[in-house]
């Protein structure tokens, strides 16, 4: 990754049962994150057909709030934590 470059942001979910994370990918490139990850997946137990993982670039705050309420990922139960998470991830 080229020195300033800003680290990119990932959501990566779960179907059932519904569990997701977001991070940023620091030490490799997205080619060889995205490359690996399925099998990655495979190692630690998870069916990679019911995983995904979406790439944030360019995406606002508000846009990832909104791509995860229509993933159903925010509930009434993690949205104050959800919504401050996502506004750690330094996106515009």
């Amino acid at each position: 990754m080229a020195e300033g470059a800003a680290a990119p942001v990932y959501l990566c979910y779960k179907d059932f049962p519904t569990e997701f994370m977001l991070f940023k990918l620091v030490g490799t490139t997205p080619e060889t994150f995205e490359k690996y990850s399925l099998d990655l997946a495979r190692e630690n137990g998870v069916d990679p057909s019911t995983t995904h993982f979406e790439r944030l670039d360019g995406l606002t705050r508000q846009q990832v709030e909104h791509l995860m309420r229509e993933l159903g990922l925010i509930t009434a139960e993690n949205e104050r934590e959800v919504l401050i998470d996502i506004g750690e991830l330094g996106l515009p």
